[in-house]
């Protein structure tokens, strides 16, 4: 297996910056539209962003009117991240961790973060978003889960890849059917600044040619921990096996969970 360790995964995005921008879609409309309405973001609210990326959310919680300031480590990623929100000139893209951010003496109205709290440390991330967060504002996280399609022979298919190139153990794997997902950061249930906590839930199911799937594959933090030579072994054999059995496309069903939580 190639080395796990969590910093060196979640840093390891800033390296493709330019690929994350190419094939990492943006969220769909109805995903964007719950955090948007829920969390309370409007023209004049002040928004935390964290771990923004190249901006795939930050560009339409801007374009809601809010006073966005967005956080993210890596400098390349935050780049391009200005460049796609050059039109906003109100929005201001900081390079930090969180967890070294120091936080401004004005709360904000709502703190969001999609596709990235789980890479931040479990000890700071929800004490710290209650802080930057006004009394009655709201903490909107999105978490993505992969989940069995109408196509398994798919993930059998590339299980046994995975398990070839070091990346796995288990050629039969497949990812959990939807009604097994877990809920995600129950921490938030239990923190005492927090009044209350929702969980959303919305499906959807992209198509991906040979070369958009290969290259959101090489934004993927697991693929990104092999060195060059099988990193190129792995990717290859990939598009092989979409191109040869699946016609050049895939689908991919993701069950996208939106958690909203109330500061007390």
């Amino acid at each position: 297996m190639p080395d796990m360790d969590p910093r060196r995964r979640r840093e390891s995005f800033n390296t493709v910056a330019e690929l994350y921008a190419a094939y990492r879609l943006a969220y769909p409309d109805v995903v964007v539209a719950d955090v948007v309405a829920q969390a309370h973001i409007a023209s004049g609210r002040r928004v935390l962003e964290i771990g923004c990326g190249t901006g795939q959310l930050s560009v339409p919680l801007a374009a809601s009117g809010a006073q966005l300031t967005a956080v993210e480590m890596g400098a390349d990623l935050a780049a391009i991240a200005r460049r796609n929100l050059a039109r906003f000139p109100g929005v201001q893209v900081e390079v930090a961790t969180f967890e070294t951010w120091p936080l401004p003496e004005s709360p904000f109205d709502a703190v969001v973060c999609a596709t990235a709290f789980h890479w931040l440390d479990p000890d700071v991330r929800s004490t710290k978003a209650a802080q930057a967060l006004r009394s009655g504002g709201v903490l909107a996280l999105v978490h993505p889960h992969h989940v069995l399609d109408g196509n398994p022979g798919f993930f059998r298919d590339t299980s046994r890849c995975y398990v070839r190139w070091g990346l796995g153990d288990d050629p039969l794997w497949l990812p959990p059917s939807p009604d097994d997902l877990p809920a995600m950061y129950q921490e938030l249930d239990a923190r005492p600044e927090y009044a209350s906590v929702e969980r959303h839930r919305f499906d959807a199911t992209r198509r991906y040619t040979t070369e958009s799937y290969i290259g959101l594959l090489q934004t993927d933090s697991l693929i990104l921990g092999l060195d060059g030579a099988p990193r190129a072994g792995f990717l290859a054999d990939l598009a092989e096996l979409v191109e040869s059995h699946y016609g050049g496309e895939v689908s991919w069903r993701t069950v996208y969970e939106v958690v909203l939580a109330t500061r007390r």
